[in-house]
């Protein structure tokens, strides 16, 4: 799941702050009572992570609050407790993934108060890779049912370690290189390597481009080109399938230990309106401009808590 940074988040609570206040272009939310700040996204690829805080900003600690004492409660679209989340540290509550095509509700009581948002996981689709270079790929969306759906594109580059050894009496001899190891086993042929894979926690979007018209980013020639993402609503795909060709720049030729991902998200509207906004903001405020409102569903509270429905390619290890 895609986890909010702590660091932009005084950014994305401005921008909240003016959902209901399209004209206004400064707003300074410290002199605003506190709000409660849900964020988080609910597929059925993830366990679930939903990160609580409070809109003041602490500058002794340089962050915002994270609130630590709160319940939060997953329901059915019946009002039925499926479970209570679980506190982990920083602010993150955790729970279950998702299954595909249900609603379900959200209850987060804190100080005696309770906020609550509702969302829906979209119905399930394929992803299939067609073609890839070192500076472009063309994905296929096959659509399973016949709703509209609304699609999210983007590539993650998440960094990792790799720790090599092989086992001698019970014990783990490290080695440093796969080299190494090919020179260890013209000795030791019967030697059996091993590799543990540890995945950096924090991760990023990758600038990506497209030229296709059907797309929010061409439509309305904004996000065009240097984007985190690429967002397609269009529904006139041909038998229920489309493909859509991405360009970014020598992905393949960028340095080892980095893992690259295709991952595309059918997303409910208010959740596909949010990115959107979020990252129209993001390209408008480079040139100092902060007039996109920015609209989230949490009643009473600030933030999002979005469906989704996920596929993953791996581009390249």
């Amino acid at each position: 799941m895609h986890i909010y940074s702590k660091k932009n988040l005084l950014a994305l609570l401005i921008l909240l702050s003016m959902s209901s206040c399209e004209k206004e272009t400064n707003v300074d939310i410290s002199k605003n009572p506190a709000k409660l700040v849900v964020l988080g996204e609910f597929n059925q690829e993830d366990d679930a992570l939903i990160n609580l805080s409070t809109s003041v900003f602490s500058t002794a600690k340089g962050a915002f609050p994270d609130v630590e004492d709160a319940q939060i409660s997953l329901l059915d679209k019946n009002n039925t407790l499926i479970e209570k989340y679980t506190y982990q540290s920083k602010g993150n509550y955790t729970g279950k993934k998702a299954m595909t095509g249900q609603q379900y509700k959200l209850a987060v009581n804190y100080k005696g108060e309770t906020y609550q948002a509702q969302t829906t996981i979209p119905s399930a689709f394929n992803l299939n890779l067609i073609e890839q270079d070192a500076s472009s790929l063309i994905a296929e969306i096959v659509d399973l049912s016949l709703e509209i759906n609304a699609y999210t594109f983007e590539i993650l580059a998440k960094p990792y370690t790799v720790d090599r050894y092989y086992l001698e009496n019970g014990q783990k001899i490290k080695v440093n290189s796969e080299a190494e190891f090919t020179e260890l086993l013209k000795i030791k042929p019967n030697l059996e390597p091993k590799r543990d894979t540890t995945f950096n926690t924090k991760f990023s979007r990758i600038y990506i481009e497209t030229a296709d018209n059907r797309t929010e980013n061409v439509k309305y020639n904004v996000l065009k080109d240097n984007s985190g993402r690429i967002f397609l609503t269009d529904k006139t795909f041909n038998g229920g399938k489309t493909t859509l060709e991405i360009y970014y720049q020598n992905l393949l030729s960028n340095t080892s230990n980095i893992q690259y991902v295709l991952v595309v998200k059918s997303t409910d509207p208010v959740y596909f309106n949010y990115l959107y906004s979020s990252d129209l903001q993001a390209a408008k405020s480079l040139a100092g401009i902060t007039d996109v409102p920015i609209k989230g569903n949490i009643v009473n509270a600030l933030g999002i808590w979005g469906g989704a429905y996920i596929q993953k390619i791996i581009l390249k290890n």
